[in-house]
């Protein structure tokens, strides 16, 4: 059996993808910055093959995804266990919309290397950012497509551990490389930001 996905944050972004993980028959675990009580509800509607626990045990998985608010990412990184390792996937923006965004000043850095700096020894990877919660969603696949999803990294197995996952969710993964690149490329005032793209069924992406 395919290890648990990790996801801190259970707004409209972290609930999306439970609920695509889910779908796909992997485990998901979940937290929020309360506690895994007031997660009932969310955890009852995903099925059971979704559990919630406290955010230390939720960031212990192989693969976390991290989405939540900017203004908490650095204080919550930071105080989290050494990643030794571990996959952390950046699903957040520095801005409250993709599209036309008032980002936060990084002094010249893209909102993952920021993350990259303040998680110790995770291996980062940048995806699940470019589309708005609203579209995040719905289904990933659909006659005309599946709607791509791009990732990027500095580590060429974690790019692939990700790609795989977005893979068997149902999206198409693009992969842009470097995570200073493919970041910038990302966030929001990035040219990616906000784009909702299909690749036909049968597409070949190298």
């Amino acid at each position: 059996m395919a290890a648990p996905i990790g996801i801190v944050g259970s707004g409209a972004v972290g609930r999306a993808l439970a609920a695509h993980v889910v779908a796909s028959g992997r485990h998901v675990v979940l937290c929020n910055s309360r506690s895994p009580v007031t997660l009932d509800s969310v955890v009852e509607n995903l099925g059971p093959k979704a559990s919630a626990l406290e955010t230390s045990a939720v960031a212990a998985a192989d693969l976390v995804v991290l989405a939540v608010p900017w203004h908490m990412v650095v204080p919550l990184v930071e105080q989290l266990p050494p990643w030794h390792g571990r996959i952390l996937v950046d699903a957040t923006a520095q801005a409250s919309h993709l599209r036309l965004p008032q980002p936060h000043d990084l002094g010249g850095l893209s909102s993952s290397e920021v993350v990259q700096a303040s998680a110790a020894g995770a291996r980062v990877v940048k995806a699940f950012c470019t589309l708005p919660a609203s579209v995040l969603a719905l289904p990933p696949a659909s006659a005309a497509g599946r709607r791509v999803m791009f990732l990027s990294g500095d580590d060429a197995e974690a790019r692939s551990a990700v790609s795989s996952l977005i893979d068997d969710i149902g999206y198409a993964a693009v992969d842009l490389g470097s995570l200073s690149t493919g970041s910038a490329l990302q966030q929001p005032g990035g040219p990616l930001a906000g784009l909702d793209l299909r690749l036909p069924h049968d597409a070949v992406i190298e």
